[in-house]
């Protein structure tokens, strides 16, 4: 009995001595393994950022404005005294400038007008046969003298009695399209009534107002453009306007479809600037109040501090920091850090990556 229970205890013993060798075996062979035969750790991966590279561009600073469109000729004729109207050419007819198109029918001034033109034209007559009278000596001087005063009064009422009869009369001042009248054939009119207007719808312009701000950048002759047309700016007013407290502007233009008292919109070009390094305003941020971008180098982003000039919609003008060929990151700066490595995707593909 005794010798079976050495036997189980050296039995035991060298069991847990089998199981420690067992398990330092492995452990050396892991670690052997481990030193030698390690794989490299994997690259973390690589954050993808829209880029742009730069190139000098045209960079124009503007502003829009909201104008209204009026004929550069438009006038209101008024009656200068009381009668009938009589209708000559009617609404909507084209004329030119001296053209009769209504009058104002008074018949005793118009007699007036026939019988003094009768008396001057008769006093004349008489006076250029007394002349070689008088030169012969058949009729003195002061009856010569008397028949020229009174050819002369004559003369003189003759010119009184046409300027009233024009105060009867409608003339075009100048090359333009009838409107429509206010008062109808046969109505009676009377003085400083309005009758018709008149304008010409070829040669138009735009009126609007400019903040002042931008004044000591204006000029005449900046480009002004209209419904996708450019034209110059022809007049401004450099005073505040006390109503709008704006400064007065206008632009003539070439329109066929456009409608008079219509307000369209247009912009002015404030500034223009070739060959300017311009970039997305979304590119820049601010660190300290110092403004920065990522440009990218040798697949590095590169923190670099810039300085800006005007801002113009959602471009900035960049005037220090920036040169052309360079790449620098649109979007995404909160993702990023200075020497991050990243891959790149020019600005507007960023919609094709699946």
């Amino acid at each position: 009995m005794y010798f079976v229970k050495l036997f189980l205890h050296k039995l035991r013993k060298n069991k847990v001595k089998s199981i420690f060798l067992t398990l330092a075996l492995g452990m050396s062979s892991y670690g052997i393994n481990a030193y030698f035969f390690a794989l490299p750790p994997p690259e973390p991966e690589r954050k993808i950022v829209e880029t742009k590279t730069i190139s000098p561009q045209l960079f124009e600073y503007s502003v829009k404005l909201l104008g209204t469109v009026h004929p550069k000729h438009a006038t209101i004729l008024f009656a200068k005294t009381t009668g009938m109207l009589d209708i000559l050419i009617p609404s909507g007819k084209s004329i030119k400038k001296g053209t009769l198109i209504a009058k104002i029918v008074d018949p005793n001034q118009e007699d007036t007008v026939v019988l003094t033109q009768n008396s001057e034209t008769l006093l004349k007559s008489q006076l250029k046969r007394l002349a070689p009278l008088h030169k012969k000596g058949f009729i003195s001087a002061n009856d010569l003298e008397e028949r020229k005063q009174a050819w002369l009064s004559a003369k003189k009422e003759l010119s009184r009695t046409k300027i009233e009869l024009d105060n009867f009369r409608f003339y075009a001042p100048f090359d333009a399209k009838i409107g429509i009248y206010k008062k109808r054939e046969g109505t009676q009119i009377n003085s400083g009534e309005p009758l018709v207007t008149l304008y010409d719808p070829q040669n138009l312009v735009v009126d609007f107002h400019i903040p002042c701000t931008n004044l000591p950048k204006i000029q005449t002759g900046q480009q002004v453009r209209v419904l996708n047309k450019i034209y110059s700016l022809t007049n401004f007013q450099a005073m505040l306007d006390e109503e709008t407290h704006m400064c007065p502007a206008e632009v003539e233009i070439e329109c066929q479809d456009c409608l008079i008292g219509d307000t369209i919109p247009l912009e002015l070009v404030i500034t223009s600037k070739p060959n300017s390094i311009v970039i997305p305003f979304e590119a820049v941020f601010y660190k300290n109040s110092t403004p920065y971008v990522y440009t990218v180098e040798n697949q590095k982003v590169i923190l670099t501090s810039i300085k800006i000039g005007i801002q113009n919609k959602n471009q900035v003008e960049i005037l220090e920091g920036l040169a052309p060929g360079q790449q620098i990151v649109i979007r995404g700066h909160e993702r990023l850090f200075p020497e991050m490595i990243v891959s790149t995707i020019p600005i507007g593909e960023s919609n094709n990556l699946g």
